[in-house]
């Protein structure tokens, strides 16, 4: 049976995210290309390229994902027909002209956040193809105040900084403006120097309002709080039937087993074809399913403006004892 997709990066040029494309297309069991006008082979011999003849020419529809003007949600995408070639563009350019000409269609995953308010290449992808594959067609709430719906983050024993901050930077990205961290493996606080460095430019934290809160390697959850563990290998509900938001509730996602949660914990599960992936892919389809219940502000219409002019007086006579009270008048005197 061939693959319903297949994952193009166009003009990608950090090795590392060239690999971590390839394993967003491994979480979901579709094969991995690039379009390589940035030297992406000299550092990965192994790269599988794709021509632009044969990208911009071949049978497979273009799925562009870009943050273009007109750009459909990604939540609202409706079902691949046929085998489609999805295209994610360079870290800092984006797709290049070409290609988004070409698309027969451009998605876009909904920013709600302050600053930041792009997200990782890979895992930009890993979000598209969650919803081009399996979520398709789930549309984006509207809510008059959608923020106090939002839950609490922890982001629990993440065992690698770069990982670390890429998902930092999702969540910043998706909305949330704090979060804790059960920092156990010792990847983003009390880091040496070029680890710190690392982590923080993978959370883009130059233009990041986000506060990260320590939770501690004894953390418990408060009273009449609702944990909901979100992991691929956990016994619980697929994560978009999950109900992931409310204010007394806490999103937890661990980087692996080696965190336990509480007794209590309700779980859900990110459901791939294929291999689980690594913390930034699943930590972003956790937050972007999240953003796509908690939906958008309402839009209430303004007023129209009152017709002519209108004016109030600003000013007032106060008698104070011991002083003389001067009307306007009496100033024409001097």
């Amino acid at each position: 049976m061939s693959p319903p997709a297949r994952l193009v990066g166009d003009g990608v040029e950090n090795p590392a995210n060239a690999e971590a494309l390839a394993e967003a297309a491994r979480m979901f069991a579709v094969p991995c290309g690039f379009r390589d006008s940035r030297g992406l082979a000299a550092h990965l011999p192994d790269l599988s390229t794709v021509t632009t003849a044969a990208l911009l020419g071949g049978a497979d529809p273009l799925i562009a994902v870009d943050n273009t003007p007109g750009a459909e949600s990604v939540y609202r995408a409706g079902p691949l027909r046929g085998r489609a070639s999805i295209v994610v563009g360079n870290e800092r350019r984006g797709i290049r002209p070409d290609v988004l000409r070409a698309a027969a269609r451009t998605v876009q995953i909904p920013m709600p956040g302050r600053g930041v308010n792009t997200l990782n290449v890979a895992t930009a992808a890993a979000v598209a193809l969650y919803y081009l594959l399996d979520a398709h067609g789930r549309r984006q709430a509207r809510a008059p105040r959608p923020e106090s719906h939002r839950p609490t983050l922890l982001l629990a024993a993440p065992r690698d900084h770069v990982e670390a901050g890429s998902s930092l930077r999702s969540a910043a990205a998706f909305g949330w403006q704090t979060v804790m961290a059960d920092d156990r493996e010792k990847v983003w606080f009390g880091t040496p120097r070029p680890i710190r460095a690392e982590a923080r430019a993978a959370a883009r934290s130059h233009r990041n309002p986000l506060r990260v809160v320590p939770a501690g390697d004894a953390w418990s959850s408060r009273a009449g709080s609702r944990v909901i563990v979100c992991a691929p290998d956990v016994d619980g509900p697929p994560l978009h039937h999950a109900k992931l938001t409310g204010s007394s509730t806490v999103l937890v996602i661990p980087d692996g087993d080696g965190w336990e949660p509480p007794p209590d914990a309700e779980f859900a599960r990110v459901t791939v074809p294929g291999e689980p992936g690594r913390y930034r892919l699943v930590t972003g389809i956790v937050l972007a399913e999240t953003a796509r219940q908690l939906g958008t502000r309402t839009v209430t219409a303004r007023r129209p403006p009152r017709r002519g002019l209108s004016y109030s007086s600003m000013l007032g006579h106060t008698a104070l004892p011991n002083t003389d009270l001067v009307h306007p008048w009496e100033l024409t005197a001097y």
